[in-house]
């Protein structure tokens, strides 16, 4: 068959993207304002309508944006409800923001927090719960974990960093519990290269946040602090960017959608694998395009066998090492508050059996085809 380079990503830009770019952060420049601007506004309007939330609020980063959100609801010396399959900025904001985590199980259907573990994770001084969208994916438990923190009295919340544009029943991430925090990073749905946004319809969570994200400036007078806030801003210059990716945004979830379904169609003739289940309620973002391998299988010879006989190159998984397993919580153990005894099944059977096949703007129905096909022959 024919040979194809597919790396890990690909950033295309068209020449009317660049010149858009180009010419506005010549405006950027004209202007004296490289931080906080008018730019940074836009963008901020532009991904509240986006998303459907009343606030949207730009910071320097995904982390940040979770931090931000934890210090505002009052986590600090109180626990937080982590799911363990996720990226270790999600418990590390919990620890950042003065409090402890409990990590959970998923579900190994769709990599979501397990609302049953959820249950018996849950303390008295249990402040939050943490719901991350693992691969742009919303849980189809949705409804459950929001009724288990409303009769607790906790705060849900959402890392969307892999869920901008992700929908359920109607409604997109970031709009789905107090509050949202989505990541810009390169690999993410949509990019400003490093960023972050806050997204939230409760004025306090908005007004506290805005005084954290500047050193914990009050809103009347700036130079006095009312808040132990931190240099969290986000630029003008990438402001510009996420302008450029709202202007794409519908077209960038509907080409991923789209490569998503040409994966569908293709995959079942591959045997050795299975797909990740997707809730019929809802419409992922697909940061991630998912499939688990059969016992058996080796992931890291099927993945060095596919880039060095075939030129396919796999992303990281979703996750590979779960942070209930992370050196770091076994020299730092306070900052957990599980007990020794619990056990993550279905997080470990994720972390071993699955892996995540190319999916970024560009690719066209023969490489996908060859992705699949250069598959097909490794698990032979």
């Amino acid at each position: 068959m024919k040979r194809f380079d597919i790396p890990i990503l690909r950033l295309p830009y068209t020449q009317e993207e660049i010149d858009f770019i180009k010419d506005s952060v010549a405006e950027v420049l004209q202007s004296g304002y490289l931080t906080m601007g008018k730019k940074v506004t836009q963008f901020e309007s532009m991904f509240a309508e986006f998303t459907g939330a009343r606030y949207a609020l730009g910071t320097n980063s995904g982390t940040s944006s979770l931090e931000i959100i934890l210090r505002a609801i009052g986590v600090e010396e109180n626990t937080v409800v982590v799911p363990s399959n996720t990226f270790i900025a999600s418990p590390m904001a919990v620890i950042h923001a003065g409090g402890r985590v409990i990590f959970a199980d998923c579900e190994k259907e769709n990599l979501q927090l397990d609302p049953q573990d959820l249950r018996t994770k849950i303390r008295d001084d249990t402040k939050a719960v943490m719901l991350v969208h693992i691969g742009g994916i919303i849980t189809p438990a949705l409804d459950e974990i929001r009724s288990i923190c409303d009769e607790r009295g906790i705060f849900l919340i959402e890392d969307a960093a892999h869920a901008h544009g992700a929908i359920i029943d109607g409604k997109k991430a970031g709009t789905l519990g107090i509050a949202g925090s989505f990541s810009f990073y390169p690999t993410k749905v949509l990019t400003t290269g490093e960023g972050g946004m806050i997204t939230t319809d409760d004025d306090n969570i908005y007004q506290k946040s805005i005084s954290l994200r500047d050193h914990g400036r009050s809103s009347q007078d700036a130079t006095i602090h009312t808040e132990i806030g931190y240099n969290w801003r986000f630029s003008e210059l990438h402001a510009v960017l996420g302008l450029q990716q709202m202007n794409k945004a519908e077209a960038t979830l509907a080409e991923r959608r789209k490569i998503a379904r040409m994966y569908d169609e293709k995959l079942g003739r591959v045997k050795g694998i299975r797909r990740l289940e997707i809730p019929a309620n809802s419409v992922p973002s697909y940061y991630k395009y998912i499939v688990f391998l059969a016992e058996g299988l080796d992931r890291d010879k099927i993945k060095k066998e596919l880039k060095e006989r075939y030129g396919v190159s796999l992303t990281g998984e979703v996750y590979a090492h779960p942070c209930h397993s992370q050196p770091v919580f076994k020299k730092y153990p306070s900052v957990v508050a599980n007990d020794p005894s619990d056990t993550f099944p279905q997080t470990e059977y994720v972390a071993r059996r699955h892996i995540c096949l190319p999916l970024y703007l560009g690719l066209t129905e023969e490489e996908i085809s060859y992705v699949v096909d250069s598959l097909a022959e490794v698990l032979k």
